[in-house]
């Protein structure tokens, strides 16, 4: 999906630090920084296991993913659930620093608007960083998070819950009153609208899915998840792109599109 970019610039990291995401990049006097030629995070992709603020508990938005990767020695990607974050980084002295980086400008519902933010301050307060096999701690004056090394998800076998529902370049949650999900066997996906279910056959070329039309139950819905199934049943197409990060499951069909999260 094409989406347009802008810089993490001083004025606008003030603008982000306004929502309180800003926290100082002091090191705690207890940790030690790692040893400079010791093991980097680079080539590494993390998820969030926990983030906690001044030692109490930060919960994520329901449903999301936060995200840091490294796919190169001096490259940095990061996603807590709308926009990416892009641009160079160094693990000199203990420290993340990052360089000049990038921001998506997708369109955000206001719960995981203020979760970018807050990660963008995070990162720009360049925490310190410890790592531990496939464990990278980050902490930084007020914040600490806890990030670990995710096996990519199989397609079939998990079950997808629908997180955000993506058109052009926003993203939305989706309601918290209903939950909706997707769970592919080798031929055909189990489709959970929130309010209908029903199934549709598919076949797999390269990366991309073809669905025959799905075959629904005929209940009547809220207008909230009325636009959820809608939502859902518009992704799945003859031509739907689909990409696997991990745990994190997207689909996209033209302008359309969803980000699910593996679940048991």
């Amino acid at each position: 999906m094409d989406m347009r970019t802008r810089l993490l610039t001083p004025t606008l990291v003030a603008l982000l630090a306004l929502a309180g995401c800003a926290q100082g990049g002091t090191t705690p006097a207890n940790q030690a920084p790692p040893a400079p030629n010791g093991p980097t995070p680079a080539g590494k992709t993390f998820t969030a296991t926990s983030a906690t603020d001044k030692g109490t508990p930060h919960a994520l938005v329901t449903g999301s993913t936060v995200t840091l990767g490294f796919p190169e020695a001096d490259r940095l990607t990061a996603n807590a659930g709308c926009n990416t974050i892009g641009g160079t980084v160094s693990f000199s002295g203990g420290t993340l620093q990052p360089g000049e980086l990038s921001l998506t400008e997708m369109a955000c519902d206001a719960p995981l608007h203020d979760q970018d933010k807050w990660l963008a301050g995070f990162l720009e307060a360049k925490p310190t960083w410890r790592l531990d096999g496939d464990k990278l701690t980050l902490t930084s004056a007020e914040t600490e998070l806890v990030l670990t090394v995710p096996k990519n998800a199989d397609l079939a076998g998990p079950k997808w819950t629908v997180d955000s529902l993506l058109t052009g370049e926003s993203a939305a949650s989706t309601p918290a009153t209903a939950t909706a999900s997707l769970t592919f066997t080798a031929d055909t996906v189990a489709i959970e609208t929130g309010c209908n279910s029903g199934s549709a056959p598919y076949t797999v070329e390269g990366t991309t899915l073809k669905f025959e039309p799905p075959i629904l139950t005929k209940m009547a819905c809220t207008p909230e998840t009325t636009e959820l199934e809608t939502a859902i049943v518009a992704a799945l197409t003859q031509s739907t792109t689909f990409t696997i990060e991990a745990q994190s499951l997207t689909l996209t069909a033209g302008e359309k599109g969803l980000r699910l999260h593996a679940t048991k």
